[in-house]
């Protein structure tokens, strides 16, 4: 195990080493920091890199990043897989523009209700780092339903989830409130400790927010989704942040009794 361990760190070291520097002016994500943009970057790569390689997949052939923003993560995904077809999704055009000018990726545009997304199929890896973070609990369902439809057979899909770190810094680090006022944080530190689960709207943006979600609340309703089986997770295991659940497209496979 210990030497797994070291040939993905390793892995990932050689694929930051060959990942393009080059940060755009309007990237969201650069707060200033190159250490921590790139750190950011390699923490979803390992990620990635480890569920494919737990589950004894093979290198991608098709790569969805699902809100890949100025292309933070897309970027690894170019060096670590030279020849797959990386597609770019996000709701901002210039964002998708820059992943498709730089990254050689498909551009797949994004909208508020996910049904209204075009439709993919046969993708390999899903990324979908800090989306469902924004989300509220009914629009948890469609956006795991698309992705279990993109997934080919045993296609794995690593989603990021606000779990008990995020609500333990809100709780307790001064300043951790997360573009909400001190009362709401506290409603919904409320209501997350009751059920499992809580979201408010950021102020003046409807729909759109921060959720927090328990890792068995997040579990349970991913594997709502028909056909998805869950590979792992684990918690604050991006940026020392936010959880990663890890699910593949093979449930009725794996799963099923054989006599």
């Amino acid at each position: 195990m210990a030497s797994q361990g070291t040939e993905l760190a390793d892995q990932v070291d050689r694929v930051m080493s060959a990942v393009d520097r080059t940060i755009v002016e309007h990237d969201s994500m650069y707060g200033g920091n190159d250490a921590h943009y790139f750190g950011v970057a390699a923490d979803a790569l390992r990620a990635t890199l480890h569920a494919l390689r737990g589950e004894g997949r093979p290198d991608p052939a098709r790569v969805l990043d699902f809100g890949c923003g100025y292309g933070r993560v897309l970027r690894t995904f170019r060096a670590a897989f030279p020849d797959a077809e990386l597609v770019a999704c996000d709701l901002d055009p210039a964002a998708v523009a820059r992943c498709v000018e730089a990254y050689r990726a498909v551009p797949l545009p994004a909208a508020i209700d996910v049904d209204l997304i075009e439709q993919v199929h046969d993708v390999d890896l899903i990324w979908c780092g800090s989306v469902l973070t924004h989300l509220d609990a009914p629009q948890w369902t469609p956006l795991l339903r698309y992705f279990a439809r993109a997934l080919a057979p045993g296609g794995v899909a690593v989603v990021t989830t606000h779990g008990r770190r995020v609500a333990w810094r809100m709780e307790n680090m001064e300043g951790q409130h997360y573009g909400l006022t001190e009362q709401v944080v506290n409603r919904i530190l409320g209501t997350y400790r009751a059920s499992g689960f809580a979201y408010a709207d950021y102020p003046g943006q409807d729909g759109y927010g921060i959720s927090l979600s328990s890792p068995g609340w997040a579990v349970g309703r991913a594997l709502e989704t028909p056909g998805m089986r869950l590979v792992g997770y684990q918690e604050a295991a991006w940026d020392q942040h936010q959880d990663v659940l890890v699910l593949a497209k093979d449930a009725d496979v794996v799963l099923k009794a054989h006599r």
